[in-house]
């Protein structure tokens, strides 16, 4: 039987080798633009944490809009086109780099006041996700604020589903509902924001939520 984080590293290491790829390298999400402008203008605090960060888009916005980012992605082929771009963008000093799994992060506890997700969660198994949870709760300060993008159950680039998850085309895949979210986060963040952007083909969850004083 096929293990699905086998899987995964199989594809991310294949999809960094090669180039060859279905998500978007170089611009970042206008979602995640649009809440981390938000977050920009509700917290004193600069330093965020972009998880599964892949080249770097979105710790190379975060970076120009003043923000103190740290890059993690566990591939290190990710990490090192990631850093190029920083060196090309002039921004190589500005953000901090490392490789890492999102389950194993050699970070002290509370260092963010911003978390961003822009697509690992969604290749976690639904077993890990009191895991996922509880690394996000341990990297994010009080009062600090969590950005995830995931699929959502429209998302039919990889056929149509019959179940919220699939492992298929070289990577296990989650497709989440509104419920799902609320169900996992909903006890330790308030919810400021929650957008579905869906085409023909893809769809998308964008939350921007905020960590519950002490919680």
């Amino acid at each position: 039987m096929r293990n699905a984080y086998d899987e995964n590293r199989r594809y991310f290491r294949r999809a960094y080798e090669t180039g060859c790829h279905g998500w978007q390298a170089d611009e970042p999400s206008p979602y995640v633009a649009k809440n981390l402008a938000t977050v920009a203008g509700t917290t004193a605090g600069r330093r965020l944490l972009d998880l599964g960060c892949g080249e770097g888009r979105h710790c190379l916005l975060a970076a120009r809009m003043g923000f103190l980012p740290t890059g993690v992605d566990y591939e290190p082929m990710a990490i090192r086109r990631a850093k190029a771009n920083a060196r090309r963008a002039g921004l190589a000093n500005r953000i901090y780099w490392l490789v890492a799994d999102v389950f194993a992060l050699p970070l002290p506890p509370e260092s963010f006041d911003a978390v961003v997700d822009y697509g690992c969660l969604h290749h976690q198994k639904k077993s890990d996700w009191p895991r996922y949870r509880a690394a996000i709760m341990a990297m994010l300060r009080p009062e600090g604020y969590f950005l995830l993008s995931v699929f959502s159950t429209a998302f039919r680039a990889y056929g149509p589903q019959d179940r919220s998850w699939h492992l298929a085309h070289g990577a296990y895949r989650r497709f989440f509902t509104a419920e799902d979210l609320q169900r996992l986060f909903g006890r330790d963040f308030e919810f400021v924001s929650l957008e579905e952007e869906r085409d023909d083909v893809r769809g998308f969850w964008h939350a921007l939520m905020w960590r519950n004083h002490g919680r």
